[in-house]
């Protein structure tokens, strides 16, 4: 029997751009201070649970310190406990 490959447990299976104005709350990696990041694109997302079980979840993707990141990703260096803001809930 052929095994699959081993997937990312974050995989990304699908990407859309955001509409302006969404944003995110998360914590900085670089500096552990709470930072508004804008949401560039909304991303299909494979997790594995921590029972082994695959979830597929819409993400956001937004950009912190210079990059990139899913709460996914950010999940695996710092806590990742985002608030996402719609458009008509900036301050």
């Amino acid at each position: 029997m052929n095994n699959p490959l081993p997937r990312d447990a974050n995989e990304i299976t699908g990407l859309v751009p955001a509409t302006p104005g969404w944003q995110i709350v998360v914590t900085s990696p670089s500096s552990g201070d709470r930072k508004v990041c804008p949401i560039v694109a909304w991303a299909a997302q494979r997790h594995i649970g921590t029972d082994g079980t695959p979830d597929h979840n819409v993400h956001p993707v937004f950009v912190l310190d210079g990059r990139t990141w899913t709460l996914g990703d950010l999940d695996q260096i710092i806590r990742a406990d985002g608030e996402v803001l719609a458009p008509d809930e900036l301050t």
